[in-house]
This record gives C-alpha cells, sequence and structure tokens, in this order.
C-alpha cells in the first residue's frame, strides 16, 4: 500500500476536510482516502466521449434499420 503526503495545503483547507470527516464519524486520513478512491473511479471526460463515439458508430442507419424491419415481414 502505497502512502501520500500533501504539502502546502492551506490551513482553511485542512480545517474544512477535518469537520467534514467528523461530520462523516471519519478520520482525515479515511476522509480523504474515500474521496482520492472516488475520484481515481470516475471515469474522466475523455472516456465518457469516447464511449459514447462508440455506442453512436456501432449503431445501424436509418436504411438498416428498415431493411431488417422489411425483412422481418416477409
Amino acid at each position: 500500500m502505497a502512502t501520500l503526503y500533501v504539502r502546502d495545503l492551506s490551513d482553511d483547507v485542512l480545517a474544512e476536510l477535518k469537520i467534514r470527516a467528523a461530520r462523516n464519524r471519519q478520520s482525515l486520513q479515511a476522509y480523504a482516502r474515500t474521496l482520492l478512491e472516488q475520484e481515481a473511479a470516475t471515469p474522466t471526460t475523455e472516456d465518457v466521449i469516447a464511449r459514447i463515439r462508440e455506442r453512436v458508430s456501432a449503431r445501424l442507419s436509418t436504411s438498416e434499420v428498415l431493411a431488417d424491419i422489411e425483412s422481418g415481414r416477409t
């Protein structure tokens, strides 16, 4: 397991994180770890756009859909 140190964090940010951790009944370390894990699990905008493009390009054209409908009628 890796260790991460964060330097030059402002006192205001540190105080807010401590408050939020306490509200969630977590230590500051556990709260920060949860935030980082959630961030790492969230797909990037680029990943989402790539997935959308893949889905759109995988769709059938209108003529293909109509041909499939027509072939199903016979």
